[in-house]
């Protein structure tokens, strides 16, 4: 597995943001070509989605779909799936989750856990985060429910 983050201050110089993320699952260190790979990226400015997954694999009704005369050579691996975009995008633990659930590798006792504690952080920050940036939809939700919503 290949894991990267890049990340910088906010706009506000205040939290540290994910600018770019790539977890791919690859054969070997050196592969070129691995199962797939989630990518995120900033504001991504070449029209693809900022948080997509690319899969390396063959389809035939991709290959009958795809004109040759607009694309020429193009593969399903190089198909951007679009997942949850900028705050609700795939978190580590969600693809280590596949590669288990997937019978792909061997889990260590007491794995989901650990994952599910790795997981709620990373969805609470992006929360907290969607609602620094969207305070009129707080006030929305604290007016219908309260300051103490009942969940």
């Amino acid at each position: 597995m290949d894991v990267k983050f890049q990340l910088r201050l906010d706009a506000e110089r205040e939290h540290l943001m994910v600018q770019q993320s790539f977890f791919g699952v690859f054969g070997s260190k050196d592969a070129k070509h691995g199962l797939f790979h989630y990518d995120y990226e900033r504001d991504k400015a070449d029209g693809y989605p900022d948080a997509h997954l690319q899969v390396d694999a063959r389809s035939a009704l991709f290959e009958m779909l795809n004109d040759p005369k607009i694309d020429p050579g193009r593969s399903l691996a190089q198909l951007h799936f679009p997942v949850g975009g900028k705050r609700f995008r795939p978190c580590l633990e969600d693809v280590i989750e596949f590669l288990v659930v997937e019978r792909l590798v061997q889990a260590r006792d007491g794995y989901e856990k650990i994952l599910e504690a790795g997981r709620e952080g990373f969805r609470k920050n992006q929360l907290m985060a969607a609602m620094r940036r969207d305070p009129a939809t707080v006030e929305a939700f604290i007016e219908r429910y309260g300051s103490r919503a009942k969940v």
